[in-house]
């Protein structure tokens, strides 16, 4: 089961990002506050498919049209190999941390 847990400026995200769980987590980041600067934290996220890229993006567009600055740390392994394929790696904003 897929979850958004807020604390402060960090969105922890924990499960799985696939066709399944999308719907209910772009739900649920809804609920959430963006703050002026934020942090998706993808440490805790076990399984994706491509909609998890689309699901970034789409908080992504969120967050620049309320002017929030957006960071994405903990990227697995299996997310950073569908954006690189996809030749979008390059479009996500990670930080180091």
């Amino acid at each position: 089961m897929a979850q958004i847990q807020q604390q402060g400026h960090r969105w922890i995200i924990g499960g799985d990002i696939t066709i399944n769980q999308v719907e209910q987590l772009l739900a649920e980041s809804r609920k959430l506050s963006m703050p002026g600067t934020l942090e998706l934290d993808l440490s805790q996220v076990a399984e994706v498919d491509s909609v998890a890229l689309s699901l970034i993006f789409e908080w992504l567009r969120l967050a620049q049209a309320n002017k929030v600055n957006l960071t994405v740390t903990g990227l697995p392994d299996n997310l950073v190999s569908l954006a690189t394929l996809y030749g979008v790696l390059e479009l996500l904003p990670q930080s180091s941390h």
